[in-house]
Parts: C-alpha cells; sequence; structure tokens
C-alpha cells in the first residue's frame, strides 16, 4: 500500500528531472538554430522597414512580382544563412561556457573573454536580421510597404 503511493511521486520527480536536465544553453537556442528573429528587429519592422520572411508569407496578398518574390527570397535565405552559422556559434560558446562553470573550471578572465565574445555575435547576429529588413524594403514599392504594414498590424510606437 505504501509502494503505491510513492509511484507518483517518484514518476513525477523523473519528469521534473529530465526537464531539467535538457533545459536548453542558451534559453534561445532553438531560436538561434533556426534564423528566428525573436524580436531583434522590432524597430525596423516598426518603422516600416519589412521583414524578409513575413513579406514572402504575404506574398500573395502583397502581389509581388516573380522578381520581387525571386530578390526577396534570396534576402532571406542570405540573412537566414548567415544567421543560422552567427545563432551555431553562440551556442557553442554559451555551452562551453555552461561547462566550464559546471566543472569549476572558469576566472574571471575566461568568463569576461566569453562573455565578450557572445555579446559580439549577438550584435552581429542583430545586424543581420536589421540588414534584411534594410534590403527587403528596398524590394518592395510605397504602396506595397503601406499594405504590409496594414496586414501585420504595424503601428509605430509613440516616443516618451
Amino acid at each position: 500500500p505504501c509502494f503505491k503511493s510513492f509511484v507518483p511521486v517518484l514518476l513525477m520527480v523523473c519528469f521534473v528531472s529530465t526537464g531539467v536536465l535538457q533545459a536548453q544553453i542558451p534559453a534561445d537556442r532553438d531560436g538561434l538554430l533556426n534564423a528566428e528573429g525573436m524580436g531583434q528587429a522590432k524597430f525596423a519592422e516598426q518603422n516600416g522597414y519589412p521583414g524578409p520572411k513575413h513579406v514572402l508569407e504575404l506574398g500573395d496578398k502583397l502581389q509581388l512580382s516573380d522578381e520581387q518574390k525571386k530578390t526577396v527570397t534570396a534576402a532571406y535565405n542570405d540573412m537566414a544563412t548567415r544567421a543560422k552559422d552567427i545563432g551555431k556559434q553562440i551556442v557553442r560558446i554559451e555551452g562551453e561556457l555552461n561547462d566550464a562553470f559546471a566543472r569549476n573550471f572558469v576566472n574571471e578572465k575566461s568568463v569576461r573573454d566569453d562573455a565578450e565574445e557572445i555579446g559580439r555575435l549577438r550584435g552581429k547576429l542583430r545586424s543581420v536580421h536589421l540588414n534584411a529588413h534594410l534590403r527587403t524594403k528596398a524590394l518592395l514599392t510605397a504602396k506595397q510597404i503601406e499594405m504590409y504594414k496594414t496586414l501585420r498590424g504595424v503601428t509605430k510606437e509613440v516616443k516618451k
């Protein structure tokens, strides 16, 4: 009788432990590896610089020409390739930093060096995303940009 009440508790501990062990380092790992924007180009989006992924998703409604589809696709593919490469580097360094802490093999210099490299790479990644928005805007007409903003519900934030 006592064992039966222990089984659910044991199962719960196993599930929770598995979740903790599988925690992703860094927390945004999947987004980094899949070239997801994760809000990195929010300022561009809010100010009328459309993202290539969303432009392609809305291609029919925006009435993209075949040439526009081709060039926006190229801009997206270039961004995605570069972003995935940088994302892999960030994930690798984050993992190494995590492992170094787990093994008690860290010092102030190694932490500083890794953190600065992660910051540099995240800045480079943001630049890749923002520049994709710049390139995409240049490929669209003013009418398409206005339609995009309407379809995406883009509203410019008021500065305080």
